[in-house]
């Protein structure tokens, strides 16, 4: 036996009496709202000889946490946090909870929302304490038409049609209703009745913002969006993911290029900027969580989230570069096997934390181009951080093949998110790859010029990831 919520968009009045309740009942502050009514609208007013005529239609549709059969949210979550009962009941164990936002990524619906009072997760949990005293959650309680209601399935999932209701966990997104995800594969325990006028996925065509779509001739959107999204989302809010990233894929890079490159042993210069890059980045990581109380737990579920996978591969990484700087600086002939492991296991970690963005929810992020980007910008910042390190020699024959790798990176990375990137980056990109030249092939290319080189294409990737974060609020 399985609970699913069943909703009539035909006879809801849009009076939001269920999200109100959901509200008071679970205290939640402004910004969080586990159930939403959307208002949807559309048409347009057409001349007909000398008259008017309209086909503008509007409908409402409640949706909260669909306690899906699948819940990619449980599946990503680092800490195992993600309780599914047997009766379906999917809900946030928040004793364990570190609030990295990684399950709201996840989700195709936005069910999980981030508590900035509490300081992790939270979502519909289907009311269980009233379920398991005989009462029913409190948005169908308070639903004064009725059109908000709960049924068991049964253990076959055999729910059928019944009055007119579809069980949208049977069919494929593509056929839900707009504004529901059209690419999602969770099966959501959720049954609408359509309003005669519903606009279904298969039938819309969704544009950039994803809150319009165009039906036939006539475009269809949310009209309460400010309502759903109350609270301002910016890509401000990631500026810790952002700088984890870049020094985290710094340090790998920089790790590569100096085992490549640098003389052997590796001397204490390039190996501590190597370790306070991931050292910094991973304490930007550790900012970002809303509890970090429990961030002992983040290796927790290793067989399903790449987001543990990242964290146990940074810190492989992390044991491997101390190994290398102890066996480097103490012993007077290091062995070559330790550098490689650390090499290889910097390979794990970066495709570890592309992977983190390979969701299904986020179409954006959930390319090649994610894991092309991030291995360029670790080869990019890397050899530029090592660079004046290798320049006090003055190998001119070697600058100018590290001169041609750096603009071959550079366009490398330019031609994979250019049609992401505004104005002002463009000219970032140019102007790295203009002084690069100027560098290396015009005879100046000493430490001191290739520092201005990594300041502004470390600022032109600071801003490329900005962007690439500020994408996710559009999918």
């Amino acid at each position: 036996m399985t609970y699913a919520f069943t909703f009539d968009a035909s006879s809801c009045s849009g009076c939001k009496a269920c999200q109100a309740a959901c509200k008071d009942k679970n205290n939640l502050p402004v910004g969080v709202l586990w159930r939403r009514v959307y208002e949807v609208s559309g048409g347009e007013w057409e001349k007909q000889g000398s008259a008017w005529t309209n086909t503008v239609f509007a409908y409402n549709l409640s949706i909260a946490c669909n306690h899906c059969e699948h819940p990619k949210c449980a599946g990503v979550c680092p800490v195992d946090a993600y309780v599914i009962r047997p009766d379906g009941i999917v809900y946030i164990d928040e004793t364990k909870c570190v609030g990295c936002g990684y399950c709201a990524w996840a989700c195709p619906y936005g069910a999980p929302q981030y508590n900035h009072e509490l300081g992790h997760m939270t979502k519909c949990n289907f009311c269980f304490d009233n379920i398991d005293s005989g009462n029913p959650p409190a948005c169908v309680a308070a639903c004064p038409l009725r059109v908000l209601n709960y049924v068991e399935i049964p253990k076959s999932g055999d729910f059928g049609v019944q009055d007119g209701y579809i069980p949208l966990w049977t069919k494929p997104a593509s056929e839900h209703p707009f504004p529901m995800s059209p690419i999602s594969r969770t099966e959501p325990h959720l049954a609408v009745k359509p309003h005669k006028a519903m606009v279904f996925n298969d039938d819309a065509q969704r544009l950039p913002s994803l809150e319009i779509a165009k039906s036939g001739d006539f475009a269809v959107q949310i009209g309460n969006v400010e309502e759903i999204r109350p609270r301002k989302e910016s890509a401000w809010d990631e500026i810790p993911l952002v700088i984890f990233t870049l020094l985290a894929q710094l340090s790998v890079g920089a790790f590569w290029f100096a085992l490549l490159f640098l003389p052997k042993p590796l001397t204490l210069l390039p190996l501590s900027i190597i370790g306070l890059s991931l050292g910094l980045g991973m304490s930007f990581s550790f900012a970002h969580l809303g509890t970090k109380k429990n961030a002992w737990r983040v290796l927790t579920h290793l067989r399903k989230s790449w987001l543990s996978r990242e964290i146990l591969s940074a810190s492989l990484f992390g044991a491997g570069w101390l190994a290398v700087t102890v066996e480097n600086l103490f012993f007077p002939r290091p062995t070559l096997y330790l550098s490689l492991l650390t090499a290889l296991l910097g390979l794990f970690f970066i495709h570890s934390m592309a992977n983190v963005y390979r969701i299904p929810a986020k179409p954006a992020w959930n390319t090649w181009r994610t894991n092309a980007a991030f291995f360029i910008s670790a080869l990019l910042l890397g050899m530029l951080a090592m660079l004046p390190i290798l320049l006090v020699d003055g190998n001119q024959t070697q600058s100018k093949f590290i001169g041609v790798a750096i603009v071959a990176l550079i366009v490398g990375q330019w031609s994979i998110t250019g049609k992401r990137q505004k104005l002002w980056q463009n000219i970032l990109n140019f102007t790295a790859i203009l002084s690069t030249l100027i560098i290396f092939f015009g005879g100046i290319g000493t430490w001191q010029s290739s520092i201005s080189v990594f300041a502004i294409v470390f600022v032109g990737e600071l801003l490329t990831r900005m962007r690439f974060y500020a994408m996710e609020q559009k999918t």
